[in-house]
């Protein structure tokens, strides 16, 4: 998948979560999710996150070679036992319910809605440079992919939340979450276990 169609994914899936915050009731903001603690505002303001991620990244290009080829090798790295995924979970929670508290549900839907497609026209405008993501040089493309996986993980949450059909998510971000996700996967556990002769636990591959 090129950089290209990696951002129009994302775009058809930002756009299903400002669809979605659209249509909440003040009732559906405030009900529990399956994350612990976080409620949908807080959910919600997590995921809106990332087009201001995006927005970021669009002015941190650097002229060098990446040291992370790609968006699976990051993730895995991440979500290690020692990873950030596990050492700033609370962190992450704290910031959620932070700015949840302090944006309204409107401003929350607009950084999907007006700030997202400006940040992905910017970053297709650029095309396959190398950008700094927090400390790692990596393609474009392959941040795009983090983003992607973000933004479908997370829709599977909210829908679950508001008893909405997982058939939801556009089929784009599914397929390309579940390539992302494989190649995260060592091959032959994952082989082993998807096929029922491995013993080895491979799941969760994400936090």
């Amino acid at each position: 998948m090129t950089i290209d169609d990696r951002l129009t994914t994302c775009g058809a899936l930002w756009s299903a979560w400002a669809e979605r915050g659209r249509a909440m009731t003040d009732e559906q903001w405030r009900r529990p999710t399956r994350l612990g603690d976080w409620d949908v505002r807080s959910l919600y303001a997590h995921a809106a996150m990332w087009p201001a991620t995006l927005a970021a990244l669009v002015e941190r290009v650097r002229e060098a070679e990446p040291a992370v080829p790609t968006a699976a090798a990051l993730l895995r790295f991440f979500n290690a036992p020692d990873g950030i995924a596990h050492s700033m979970r609370e962190q992450t929670a704290t910031s959620a319910s932070e700015d949840a508290a302090r944006r309204s549900t409107g401003q929350l839907v607009e950084q999907f809605a007006v700030n997202g497609p400006q940040a992905i026209a910017d970053a297709r405008r650029l095309g396959p440079v190398v950008v700094d993501y927090f400390g790692a040089l990596m393609p474009l493309a392959e941040a795009v992919s983090i983003g992607v996986v973000e933004a479908t993980v997370h829709l599977l949450d909210l829908l679950n939340a508001l008893d909405r059909p997982a058939a939801e998510v556009p089929a784009e971000g599914l397929a390309h979450t579940v390539a992302v996700l494989v190649q995260m996967a060592p091959p032959v556990d994952l082989i082993e276990a998807a096929t029922g002769r491995g013993r080895v636990g491979v799941f969760p591959l994400l936090s």
